[in-house]
């Protein structure tokens, strides 16, 4: 939409909210971290405010109720008793747990999860599009920051159009 002095409000940018950008929280010794008021809005805007985390790579997974509920269905649709399947299963949806925000938009992170995630007090919020990811800044930082040469968007660039062609073969 474009007012009348010109400008371009912030609607016409974002077709519908996502969960994008990295912000840093401290989450404290009960496991209670807060949200970013970003992701609460997506949440509040696009789902309502329940919350499923679940264990990723180096860190934990959170979807919104939704999301995690098509992923499950996704998963039902491939073979039961394929060892990858189960494999897969056993390691996010057993893991997985209602997380509800709180009146202060904090959720908290279970001890279990906590350990599995190596979460200690300094928490990076990642947003993923659909869902965001819960790590440790300092593993985040020493796995995704690199030094110099160390990493190229290029090459992943060109490796997700590698994969963009694959899906069209």
């Amino acid at each position: 939409m474009v007012s009348i002095s010109g400008e371009i409000s912030r609607g016409e940018f974002m077709k519908e909210p996502r969960f994008r950008g990295q912000y840093s929280h401290a989450m404290d010794k009960k496991g209670r971290v807060s949200i970013p008021v970003r992701f609460r809005d997506t949440l509040r805007k696009k789902y309502d405010e329940q919350l499923i985390l679940s264990v990723g790579e180096g860190c934990l997974v959170a979807y919104p109720l939704e999301e995690w509920e098509e992923l499950e269905d996704s998963l039902q649709k491939l073979p039961r008793f394929s060892p990858v399947v189960k494999k897969y299963k056993r390691m996010l949806v057993s893991t997985a747990q209602e997380c509800p925000l709180d009146s202060q938009g904090r959720i908290l992170v279970p001890p279990e999860l906590r350990a599995r995630g190596a979460l200690k007090d300094k928490i990076l919020f990642v947003g993923m599009i659909d869902s965001f990811e819960v790590w440790d800044r300092d593993a985040y930082m020493k796995k995704y920051v690199p030094e110099d040469g160390e990493f190229s968007i290029s090459e992943i660039e060109e490796e997700l159009h590698n994969l963009t062609e694959k899906t069209r073969e």
